[in-house]
This record gives C-alpha cells, structure tokens and sequence, in this order.
C-alpha cells in the first residue's frame, strides 16, 4: 500500500497557499486551475478574476478559447517558500522512484500509469476538502471554478474530468463543450447579469 501522507501534505498546502495568494491578488477570482504534466514534474496553480474573464469574453474567438488554457491566465501562484522543484513535485517524484536529479530506479509503465491516477485523485480529493471548507470561495462568496489541466495536453481528457468531478453536472456538460457554444454560456453564467 502506497503511502501518500507527504503527497498529500504538499497538495494541500500547496492548494491553500496558492488560493490565498491568488485571492490577495484578485479577490474576484473566478477560475482556478492545477495544471500537471505528464512526466510528473510540474504542478502549478493558475487564477482569473472577473474583469479578465470579461475582457476575454469581449474579445475575438481567439481570446475566447485562450480562456480555457490557464497557462494564458494573468494569475500565477508561486509562494517564496516553495523552491524549485516544489514540495509537490518532490514528493511525487519520490513515489516514483526517481528521486531529484534523476536518482532512484524508475518504475514500471503499470505502477507509473497507476501513480497518475492516484496522482490525479489526490489533487481532486484535496480540491474537495477546500470546497468544503468554503476556502473555494472568492472575495464575493462566490465559488471558485476548479480542474486540473493537462499543461502538455498529454490528457486530453483530463481538463473535462476533473471539472465534472469538482462542478455540478450543468457546469459540466458546458465545459465539455467550453470551445464551442458551451464556453460562451458557460462564461456568461460565470459573470451573471
């Protein structure tokens, strides 16, 4: 059995410090993405607020679909404490094998792939337990929208999974259509009247 206490540590303070720092910056955020890759080394909290979620949504098509990608987001969380290569990323790195620097053996393709999905729900499980402790919430009381994106789109699906695992299933469905007319409605109910 995988001991995940330290993974699971470093999320969560991670999530928390990077929510609060995102809210210091914006307090009308209103998106928020994890964004992971697929060779396990990066992890990275993303944020939008309103007025930059407006100004997409009044821009051209191609201002509209970059809202999607939280790697164009105007919002980046990087606490001072949390030095390269991250307390997320070494912890992970060493439930791999491969410790920093490229130490360790490597695992198998099976127990990687595995490691990815425990990876996965850890962050998910961990973006739930700040939901229900009402730290999703931006300066208005509003919830915050969150998944997790697939940075080097190694997961197609992922963005669209985590959304319906963290959303109402409204929410979701709009978000898997977020590239077509799903987005726009989707933005539009985000801003409201």
């Amino acid at each position: 059995m995988t001991d995940f206490t330290r993974l699971d540590a470093a999320i969560s303070t991670t999530l928390r410090e990077g929510v609060a720092e995102l809210l210091a910056a914006d307090p009308t955020l209103t998106l928020m993405a994890c964004g992971v890759v697929e060779d396990l080394t990066g992890f990275y909290v993303a944020g939008a607020g309103a007025e930059w979620l407006a100004e997409a949504q009044s821009g051209g098509e191609e201002d509209l679909a970059a809202l999607w990608y939280p790697s164009e987001w105007p919002l980046e969380a990087e606490h001072p404490e949390d030095v390269p290569p991250g307390r997320v990323a070494s912890a992970i790195w060493e439930l791999s094998g491969c410790q920093a620097f490229g130490t360790g053996d490597v695992i198998d393709d099976d127990a990687y792939a595995a490691l990815t999905r425990d990876y996965e729900e850890r962050i998910v499980l961990a973006l739930r337990e700040l939901r229900e402790e009402g730290v999703l919430r931006n300066g208005s009381g509003e919830q915050i929208l969150v998944w997790l994106h697939s940075s080097d789109e190694s997961a197609p699906d992922l963005d669209a999974r985590t959304f319906a695992a963290l959303q109402e299933p409204a929410l979701a469905a709009l978000f898997r259509d977020r590239f077509g007319d799903g987005g726009r409605v989707l933005v539009e109910r985000i801003l409201g009247p």
